[in-house]
């Protein structure tokens, strides 16, 4: 039985509200905790997750106000350092004393603030193209962070905290091709991304129903010289693909050290070709890698372990 055939789902309790998880595989296995990025669900994940190794158990959490987990209170802008919460509240509810993290975009950040502030917890930390990571703010442009985040959200209060009785609607079709052009991803992942993020608006219409608030999470203003010593003081073994489009658009010139080996012997980097959801449309370009680095760890990367 395959991992997808494995798949089971349902909620557990927040302080906010309830979170959805979608689980694969067996409950006895290992735990890996997939987390997705922003305005997502977890089922994008089902196209990598066809062709991972059936023995671990992979818990996938969808993040307040996306897929089926409830918002946070409304009103106040979102920050990283509350959805990173969400990932506490799994690890409790299961009582893990040790996990592997598997996340994308927004979930990698959230992964490795967790990681900071819980050394020895994660075993292992698996970061799809990370541009967060790359995001930030020399001290001189302070002033364009705050304008960015808070003067933003606020001006535009009325848009994150518009009632869903307010939002656009579209039909179906324009709601996946809308899905579809944003993402470069074919119809058949649309249509099941779609169903968690969109919800019935009357007359034959959808309406999308994601939180708009998690398309501005707040991010620290950390210089690059700030971030890079973070990420030096990780000590879990990374595995990270950087999506070849994202670093040719500029995504990561900010963190040019991340591509040099001798930055961190915990840290391994691999450019694949592809956008920003190359796991999505491409999962076999990551998927080998991911089962070597599960199985043996950073070693069966460089072709130490026994394949």
């Amino acid at each position: 039985m395959s991992l997808l055939e494995k798949e089971k789902e349902w909620f557990i309790q927040a302080p906010w509200g309830r979170l959805c998880i979608v689980a694969w595989g067996d409950c006895s296995d290992p735990p890996v905790l997939v987390c997705h990025g922003s305005a997502d669900t977890i089922v994008s994940f089902r196209p990598l997750m066809a062709l991972l190794p059936s023995n671990f158990y992979y818990i996938g959490l969808e993040l307040p106000g996306c897929g089926k987990s409830d918002s946070m209170p409304p009103g106040l802008m979102l920050s990283v350092f509350d959805l990173v919460y969400s990932i506490q509240v799994v690890v409790n509810h299961f009582r893990w004393k040790n996990f592997v993290f598997l996340a994308h975009s927004l979930g990698c950040i959230l992964g490795k603030l967790y990681d900071l502030s819980h050394p020895g917890k994660m075993s292992k930390c698996i970061d799809l193209d990370p541009i967060t990571l790359a995001f930030t703010f020399p001290v001189e442009k302070f002033h364009l962070w705050y304008k960015f985040f808070y003067l933003n959200y606020f001006d535009s209060y009325e848009k994150y905290n518009m009632s869903k009785g307010k939002r656009p609607t579209y039909t179906e079709e324009m709601a996946l091709s809308k899905l579809m052009k944003r993402r470069g991803i074919n119809s058949e992942i649309a249509k099941e991304i779609a169903s968690r993020l969109t919800e019935p608006a009357g007359n034959g219409l959808v309406r999308f129903s994601f939180d708009d608030r998690i398309t501005i999470t707040t991010h620290p203003p950390y210089t690059t010289e700030y971030v890079k010593k973070l990420l030096k003081t990780v000590k879990t073994p990374t595995l990270t693909f950087v999506a070849d489009e994202s670093k040719k658009t500029g995504e990561y010139d900010q963190m040019e050290y991340f591509f040099d080996e001798s930055f961190s012997s915990n840290f391994k980097v691999k450019v694949v070709s592809g956008n920003h959801d190359v796991h999505v449309i491409h999962p076999e370009r990551v998927s080998s890698f991911i089962t070597q680095f599960l199985l043996y760890g950073l070693p069966g990367l460089d072709g130490k372990a026994k394949l």
